[in-house]
């Protein structure tokens, strides 16, 4: 008989809810935007209306594991937020007992970024590989690791953190504080802060000149690039310039046989990835070596919440 996981995706923008089955498959979803002033009590009751609706919407009175995946520091074994950058007031929230004790079932927490790590391995190409990295490129950037088939956390749980090692010295301040961060340089946030900052460029572009500031990301900027505008193609250029110097230091650093890439500027498809793969080629300079840079999963935010449960469990068991 299949498996059926509830997960909840707690993000920047969306609350998503997903119910599926141990083969990757999403029976139905739901979501609904995030609040920055919601607190914990206000998320707790959506997360669990939005899990009765679905699991009554199946058919189904309890799911057989719950996966809950958060864009900010968790302690996964103890199952608590400790802090989330995108909602307030959950600061050390205990989120797993909550809802374990309304759905009766096993909760696992993690990082979005180390779950979407997780999902490539379980149902996404890194079934393929025992050593790649999975890199996320949003709003800001982040990723996770695997090693001899291991997801590797690192001393403090913490480990992935690609998107806040240097590759402009001296450049944008980060969120973390640092200056000069791939994330600040080529995230999301990163890229449209770098077009906006052109101001004269931006009043004389035909594209950019006809909406505002605030609406400028990076779909818009690859958008604009295929329709010709000059500066959308100099920024992805700059951009794939230090995310190719960002992969080949972490080339270096883990010596994967892949770099698995995700998320939302990863849906750009060939716009990024062919001018990708040979910047990161040309930055290798004596130390290339063959490693593939690949595609994540199209829907891998979805298949995290459900990939999480079942990497877990399986770990307890090969401990056992």
């Amino acid at each position: 008989m299949p498996k059926y996981i509830l997960g909840f995706d707690v993000g920047g923008t969306k609350i998503s809810a997903v119910l599926g089955d141990d083969s990757g498959k999403i029976i139905s979803s739901q979501r609904k935007p995030t609040v920055r002033h919601l607190g914990r009590k206000k998320l707790a009751e959506d997360l669990i209306y939005m899990g009765h609706t679905l699991l009554e919407k199946s058919g189904l009175k309890k799911p057989d594991a719950i996966g809950v995946i958060f864009a900010g520091l968790v302690d996964s074994e103890r199952g608590v937020v400790l802090s989330s950058p995108n909602i307030l007031g959950l600061k050390n929230f205990a989120i797993s007992k909550v809802l374990e004790d309304e759905f009766a079932a096993k909760v696992y927490l993690e990082n979005d970024a180390t779950a979407a790590t997780i999902a490539e391995r379980i149902f996404g190409s890194g079934k393929n590989y025992d050593n790649f990295v999975y890199l996320t490129l949003s709003t800001g950037i982040g990723g996770g690791v695997f090693i001899g088939g291991k997801l590797y956390r690192g001393a403090h749980g913490m480990a992935g953190e690609m998107g806040h090692m240097v590759v402009m010295s001296n450049g944008p301040v980060c969120g973390c504080g640092r200056r000069g961060c791939l994330e600040a340089v080529a995230g999301g946030r990163g890229i449209a802060r770098r077009v906006a900052e052109n101001v004269t460029a931006v009043k004389e572009s035909e594209l950019y000149s006809k909406i505002r500031p605030s609406d400028i990301d990076a779909k818009k900027v690859f958008e604009f690039k295929n329709k010709g505008d000059m500066l959308s193609q100099l920024i992805i250029e700059e951009t794939v310039y230090y995310l190719a110097v960002g992969i080949v230091n972490i080339i270096d650093i883990f010596d994967p046989e892949a770099i698995i890439i995700g998320g939302g500027i990863a849906s750009a498809g060939d716009d990024l990835f062919k001018p990708l793969r040979v910047a990161v080629q040309e930055e290798f300079k004596s130390m290339q070596r063959p490693v593939k840079i690949i595609k994540g999963l199209r829907n891998g935010h979805d298949l995290s919440t459900i990939a999480l449960p079942l990497y877990r469990e399986a770990q307890v068991i090969a401990v056992e």
